[in-house]
């Protein structure tokens, strides 16, 4: 790891030339106005894992937007699970991996949410109902029709 540049806590990254800044800082949730008390890595409420559009780089709190960001995905791995928000303001897409503080039924609630509309939209997302590909069932590899 490089030393710190850029004040105390901020680091480089070797792959990707962000900065991380450490910021503490204890919150009220804006969605379900849980007290959440900052570790510094904190970024999204534990109890909905609603969050909000304040970092450019993570911990730097220079974004303009501050709109509330959205819990669309979940994505659980091997050694980790890794949450993805959506700003409701602008758009603005960040993953972020969990904390052992994290509601399991709201990150379970949420990974349900996503199937039901994978299986509704189908994985491009249009619905398939609404396409005339026969089933809607994946097509077999091999010889083109």
């Amino acid at each position: 790891m490089q030393p710190p540049e850029d004040g105390p806590g901020a680091t480089r990254g070797a792959d990707d030339g962000r900065r991380f800044a450490r910021t503490p800082e204890d919150f009220a949730c804006l969605v379900c106005g849980a007290t959440v008390r900052g570790d510094g890595y904190t970024n999204h409420c534990p109890a909905c894992l609603w969050s909000r559009h304040v970092d450019v780089n993570p911990g730097d709190r220079a974004a303009p937007c501050r709109g509330l960001m959205r819990p669309i995905g979940v994505e659980m791995r091997a050694r980790d699970t890794v949450l993805t928000h959506r700003c409701e303001s602008c758009g603005h897409l960040r993953r972020n991996r969990t904390s052992p503080a994290d509601a399991e039924s709201a990150l379970f609630a949420l990974a349900a949410r996503v199937a039901d509309e994978v299986s509704l939209r189908g994985p491009g997302g249009a619905g398939l109902r609404d396409t005339d590909r026969g089933s809607g069932a994946p097509r077999r590899r091999g010889r083109p029709r």
